[in-house]
């Protein structure tokens, strides 16, 4: 794909990625036990095939998307109170028939792989070589089909949705496993002080983390699912935590079928080393690799099927899913959106809490040349993160915290800065109310508005990483930045329910418009009240609300805010879950 919403680790929030992926090594991970080889895939090639993953989300039973929503609105008679994956398929999934009929036919096809269908038998991912995927599925070309796919007239009444990725060597690589100052009192070694950014003691405890440090929490049996841009060495991890003394992440990363050579190692360095500045106990961290530079509305729902895939995972499903990545809705066709969201519904279903980073383009910047917000950020089931600025005092606590955004000054237009905006593509969610929200955001018909929350995602000072394969001790910043290190509040937010004995968070924002909108807001975000994402924030819609500047309360720019993490753990205690 084009140029992606991803920040890099040296001052650089934008990168041009318009290669192609290079054919030098298939990612593919192993296959869980419902994948089948067919009769084809046993006849030995005498060069590498290219090969394609298509994904057809099957015809499903029931209702998920009202069990989803009913069981994350606090004050529901079942709110928390989670489905298992099993209980899911049992509720959910394709019909036995369905899943048969797609299963047998595409296994006796020339040219097919391996069909795999997900535990929750709603998704089945066929890998096949480039001849079938042209014949089955109408995948014409190399490149990832933008549209023009079909279905096999055996499957039309079985299949919902189809997407496909671009194609790929058969060759394989082996998954690795383990793998300017702005004031405060930094602590760490001096290579990284070097950097002036901010380092885990500063971060602790500006967003009120250090007291849920002090009752132990530090992200003790929690796991974290990232998207990966590249699978990574380990020794960078080493090297960042020795630096700071903390643990070393517990990291094991897998690639998906037709993860090919990546080209941004630094975003999954960025990912892990952000979680663990604030949730350093983490029980694992699993950056999951997927091709993101051709495709991310195909790709997407590539990552989710794996992570939802618990075999993949050590035999568990991960509790949080933090996304420092998405493109314009728009750029998702209509069967690719309706898929990605089954999925995320299928994560709030299930207990899991996502969050996905609002982008860096400013005010419905979601691409250098088109106007709109990013999915998956805009889906009412996921947590979007906005981004500020920081500035902190010499006890390390917030001093400033106004919107992040370069546009006032950046020359030629060059700017970055935190996205956010109306969605074109969900409706209001009945949740979405409190303090700010109100008709000067948006004209017309109420719509989803993103972000829901804020943390900090500038570059100056930016967030002290280490990446051993690029150049040592850098600086990281952008949505990628905030992404990580709120979804490092939510897992100790989930550590300390748990330990209390009460079930997993789930999908957060009606929870956090809960909290909004009681008397506690004050004391559990921190609001951010100056500046606008607007990438022309001198004109008039640029000061306005509805242009995203920031305001007391909700805003477009930084949402709700920022988390005070000690005060949302013990405010997320007094919503208790319904009754069993």
């Amino acid at each position: 794909m084009g140029i992606q919403n991803r920040s890099r680790r040296i001052g650089q929030a934008i990168v041009l990625s318009c290669l192609a992926l290079l054919a030098l090594a298939s990612g593919a991970s192993a296959y869980g036990p419902s994948a089948v080889s067919s009769p084809s895939a046993q006849t030995a090639a005498k060069k590498p095939a290219m090969l394609r993953v298509v994904l057809l989300g099957l015809r499903g039973r029931g209702n998920p998307t009202a069990f989803a929503s009913q069981v994350s609105e606090p004050g529901s008679p079942i709110y928390r109170r989670f489905l298992t994956q099993s209980q899911f398929r049992q509720r959910f999934s394709a019909s036995a028939a369905d899943q048969r009929r797609v299963s047998r036919y595409l296994r006796s096809r020339r040219g097919v792989r391996r069909v795999e269908l997900n535990p929750s038998r709603t998704v089945a991912l066929v890998t096949l070589n480039q001849s079938a995927g042209s014949r089955l599925f109408c995948a014409k070309g190399m490149a990832p089909p933008a549209g023009g796919l079909c279905v096999p007239r055996p499957l039309r009444a079985a299949v919902r949705q189809i997407t496909a990725g671009e194609t790929y060597t058969a060759k394989r690589a082996r998954s690795k496993r383990r793998v300017e100052v702005k004031s405060g009192t930094p602590r760490g070694c001096a290579a990284a002080l070097k950097t002036g950014a901010f380092t885990p003691n500063q971060m602790a405890t500006a967003y009120g983390v250090d007291a849920l440090h002090d009752q132990g929490l530090t992200g003790s049996g929690i796991r974290v699912v990232t998207l990966s841009s590249q699978m990574v060495p380990p020794s960078s991890f080493r090297t960042w935590a020795k630096c700071f003394d903390l643990p070393v992440p517990k990291v094991t990363q897998f690639a998906m079928p037709s993860a090919q050579a990546g080209t941004a190692p630094d975003e999954t360095v960025l990912d892990v080393e952000a979680l663990a500045t604030l949730a350093p106990g983490l029980e694992r961290i699993t950056p999951i690799f997927v091709p993101l530079d051709q495709s991310f509305s195909h790709s997407f729902s590539l990552f989710m099927f794996g992570a939802l895939d618990p075999k993949r995972q050590g035999g568990k499903l991960p509790d949080i899913l933090s996304i420092s990545d998405g493109v314009c809705e728009e750029r998702f066709n209509a069967g690719q959106l309706r898929l990605g969201q089954r999925l995320l519904t299928e994560a709030a279903a299930l207990g899991i809490t996502a969050l996905a980073a609002s982008g860096d383009l400013g005010f419905q910047g979601c691409f250098t040349n088109a106007r709109g917000a990013m999915f998956p950020s805009s889906s009412p089931f996921t947590t979007s993160v906005g981004g500020t600025d920081l500035t902190l005092t010499a006890a390390n606590e917030i001093a400033a915290q106004p919107v992040w955004s370069t546009y006032a000054t950046a020359k030629n237009g060059q700017g970055v800065g935190t996205g956010g905006g109306p969605s074109a593509r969900w409706p209001r969610p009945s949740f979405q109310t409190g303090p700010g929200i109100g008709p000067a955001l948006q004209k017309g018909k109420p719509t989803r508005l993103s972000p829901d929350i804020a943390a900090m995602a500038s570059f100056t000072p930016g967030l002290a990483t280490f990446d051993q394969g690029e150049s040592g001790w850098g600086v990281g910043g952008g949505t990628s930045a905030a992404t990580p290190l709120a979804a490092a509040i939510v897992a100790l937010t989930e550590q300390r329910e748990t330990a209390a004995g009460r079930p997993p968070l789930g999908s957060l924002p009606p929870l956090l418009y809960e909290l909004a909108r009681g008397p506690g807001y004050a004391s559990i975000f921190n609001d951010v009240t100056v500046g606008t994402s607007s990438r022309n924030p001198k004109s008039a819609a640029g000061r306005s609300p509805a242009g995203g500047a920031a305001r007391p309360g909700f805003d477009l720019a930084t949402g709700l805010g920022s988390l005070r993490a000690a005060a949302f753990a013990g405010a997320v205690a007094t919503v208790p879950p319904a009754n069993p």
